[in-house]
């Protein structure tokens, strides 16, 4: 058996090793004496042999100045090792512990010297367990009782010799309610352990890869601290009935005030693993007679994980999240690669009116990874060639990755992937892709609230393409060229009443298959592409389920990049209808008209931190010129409208909202003129992209450059606009100048949509 060898092996060292030999003797003599703590009996053990662990210094300077005794250079020429192969060949070496606190007392170190992490190491531990199955082994993080936390290690010893261990198996064969049932991931179950101290979680599970889902998904709900690469915590697994079983102890602290007291509540005890599981090592000997139920309890509660981390902790493991169908893309074929079984790159391909995949035909694909209820979203697959920047002018294409499900469907012959996900971790994405993840906290958390709120809008609703078209009540825009071009005259002027007047927004595409698309006619959403980060982590939990709205009901939050200086009604963009918390106020401070906007800004440092990449090829989003050729803006009017206008007389603006966006703009031409609207259409035709917005005068300018009116003879016509958008909502840039200059994101709320609040969603 392979306990056998690791007993043969500790024998072999000892007989070699004085220094150890000596240590394991010492121990069969050591005192020990029973105390109770949180309804545990647990263990005083006193081990002066311990001291070099106990009052070992562990800040860098220190660790900096001793050899690592990890390191294979470093060790004892008396000192030798059992080799263990992990996962993906991480390499370790078992070695006995020459201090040790249990007979059969092993090291289980990195062969490679590296910074103690359970990191992708959780794996091996449990293959150390179901190996050794006679063993417990167990995990001090760097800054929870490791006394070498420049060196991976894990820790050994034979099974059944820790209060808790016993206590939990024990919970286990009874079913007692001390182990309350938490959450599940596959055959993966997480208990709360209800006794001893806050913060203690019992995982069970039959295979090591669903075990490491939980436990993964248990690190990620924890509160971490500030610069610490993963939370405080000590870890035990072993093999027994047939599953992993594994105990989780969360803490606050590494050490108790006791350790740097100098008056009599001094003690010299730095609690790590074999403490937190019961087993408490005192080295010094008036130490070891002082210490009552009292002070020990009171020990155990500073270094233990604070009541108020563990309901977070709590609350993350159990909180749900409303699933979101996103589409992600639509072409002929589908290049894409699922990451959990490594078979590389794939490709579905239309054919026949159906998804050509692997040999066969289908009518859709599914590959399922179930989005978990917390902020760990794991990479599932890649999509290849994903166009972002739809018909702007940052278009491109680039390979994404994302979480959560991938559907593959057909549609108007071609394919569609679409991209099943939790709504928060959805929002991961949004608010990176959107804005950078750089930006300020208070902004993102105000960001995460109106997109939240938006897709919460979306979900279940009909989504289509708002379009009215008149005269005639006509819909279809070709048909109702073809009725005017009846009524023209032979000479193809146009009369007087030849107007073609049309009104086209773009609210909601026509989403009947899936909720809302990846690109920025609903919210810019890159899957795992630029969810980076632990500041959008960290605000979109801090902000878990909150929705703005007004009188009890969900606002329609709708947000742009730049709003020029004042916002905008509803009804300027979309349809006849605005709402009290969307209104065309200045961007001051107070709203006040006279103020210096906040979205006026030129500052590097706030725009370096909001903007993405591609944002940040355009820089003058608050005022604008555009200036066009005569001649080019006739052809681009009519290439990008599809109406054959003739040569460009004059543009005028009709209709302006409150920003100064135009809503309707007569286009005059020499074959035909058009009123067009509403703010989005007129920006579309007038760019090869998208306009920076429909606020903008018009100036005409003849071939030496001087301005003159539009019925005289011009070669150049120019637009001063302002802002960058829509300009309805929050304005991008001027809610992240807020919280630059220190305003909450409750108060940029405020702000941007007056009389609304901030509220938990109704589950």
């Amino acid at each position: 058996m392979s306990q056998d060898r690791i007993h043969k092996f500790v024998g072999d060292q000892l007989s070699r090793w004085p220094l150890a030999c000596d240590n394991f003797r010492a121990l069969k003599e050591v005192k020990v004496r029973e105390v109770e703590v949180g309804g545990l009996t647990v263990k005083l053990q006193f081990n002066p042999a311990r001291m070099i662990s106990s009052a070992a210094k562990l800040d860098k300077k220190d660790l900096a100045k001793r050899p690592c005794f990890l390191c294979r250079e470093n060790r004892p020429a008396e000192q030798i090792m059992l080799k263990f192969e992990g996962r993906k060949g991480k390499k370790y070496d078992i070695l006995v512990n020459p201090y040790p606190i249990f007979p059969d007392h092993l090291v289980i170190a990195k062969s490679r010297h590296t910074d103690q992490s359970i990191w992708h190491r959780y794996v091996d531990m449990l293959d150390l367990a179901r190996k050794y199955d006679g063993y417990t082994f167990f995990y001090n993080g760097p800054k929870s009782g490791a006394s070498a936390p420049d060196h991976h290690h894990f820790q050994g010893a034979p099974k059944g010799l820790t209060p808790l261990e016993n206590d939990v198996n024990e919970c286990i064969m009874s079913g007692t309610p001390l182990l309350k049932f938490v959450t599940s991931v596959q055959d993966a179950e997480l208990y709360h352990y209800q006794k001893f101290t806050t913060g203690v979680f019992v995982l069970r599970s039959e295979t090591a890869k669903s075990a490491a889902k939980m436990f993964y998904r248990l690190l990620d709900c924890a509160v971490t601290p500030e610069g610490e690469p993963e939370p405080l915590f000590n870890l035990f697994s072993w093999w027994a009935d047939g599953e992993y079983r594994s105990i989780i102890v969360f803490r606050r602290s590494h050490r108790s005030h006791h350790y740097y007291s100098e008056g009599p509540d001094h003690l010299t005890m730095s609690p790590g693993c074999a403490d937190m599981a019961g087993v408490f090592i005192v080295p010094v000997p008036e130490e070891y007679d002082k210490i009552t139920q009292e002070l020990l309890s009171e020990m155990v509660e500073e270094v233990s994980v604070s009541k108020e981390d563990e309901a977070v902790l709590l609350k993350r493991l159990t909180r749900g999240q409303k699933t979101i169908n996103v589409g992600i893309m639509s072409a002929e074929e589908i290049i894409f690669e699922i990451l959990s079984d490594g078979a590389g790159v794939r490709k579905a391909v239309m054919r026949e009116g159906k998804i050509e995949y692997d040999g066969a035909l289908y009518d859709e694909l599914y590959f399922g990874s179930p989005t978990l209820s917390t902020m760990f979203a794991e990479p599932a697959f890649v999509l290849h060639d994903v166009t972002i920047g739809l018909g702007f002018h940052w278009q491109r294409k680039e390979n994404q990755m994302f979480a959560g499900a991938l559907k593959i469907i057909v549609s108007k012959g071609k394919l569609v992937a679409i991209n099943i996900i939790g709504v928060e971790d959805y929002l991961l994405s949004v608010i990176s892709s959107e804005m950078s993840a750089t930006a300020d906290e208070e902004f993102l958390k105000a960001h995460a609230v109106i997109s939240r709120s938006w897709v919460m809008a979306q979900l279940g609703s009909f989504r289509c393409m708002h379009t009215a078209k008149v005269p005639a009540g006509i819909c279809n825009l070709p048909s109702l060229i073809s009725e005017l071009d009846a009524r023209f005259n032979t000479s193809g002027e146009a009369a007087e009443e030849d107007v073609l007047e049309y009104e086209k927004w773009y609210d909601k595409e026509d989403h009947v298959l899936y909720d809302v698309c990846a690109d920025d006619h609903c919210q810019r959403y890159q899957g795992l592409t630029r969810a980076v980060g632990e500041k959008v982590r960290k605000v979109i939990d801090a902000t878990w389920g909150q929705v703005l709205t007004y009188e009890g009901e969900l606002c329609d939050a709708r947000f742009s990049k730049c709003c020029g200086g004042r916002m905008e009604r509803f009804s300027v963009c979309w349809e006849n209808k605005d709402y009290p918390y969307l209104q065309p106020l200045a961007d001051t401070p107070g709203h006040a008209g006279d103020g210096k906007c906040f979205c006026d800004t030129e500052d590097k440092s706030i725009l370096g931190k909001v903007l993405n990449n591609y944002d940040q090829e355009t820089v003058d989003f608050y005022r604008w010129i555009q200036e066009y050729d005569r001649d080019e803006l006739s052809l681009l009017i009519e290439r990008r409208s599809g109406i054959a206008i003739g040569r460009l007389n004059s543009l005028e603006a009709l209709e302006r909202g409150d920003s100064g966006r135009i809503y309707r703009l007569k286009v005059s031409g020499s074959g035909r003129t058009l009123v067009v609207g509403k703010e989005l259409e007129i920006r579309r035709i007038l760019s090869e992209s998208h306009l920076k917005s429909s606020a903008f005068e018009i100036e005409y300018l003849s071939a030496e450059g001087v301005m003159v009116k539009a019925e005289d003879e011009w070669s150049t016509v120019r637009l001063l606009g302002s802002g960058w958008g829509h300009g309805v909502g929050l304005c991008q840039i001027g809610a992240a100048v807020m919280a630059a200059e220190g305003h909450t994101y409750t108060q940029i709320l405020q702000h941007y949509y007056p009389g609304a609040r901030s509220a938990p969603i109704d589950e």
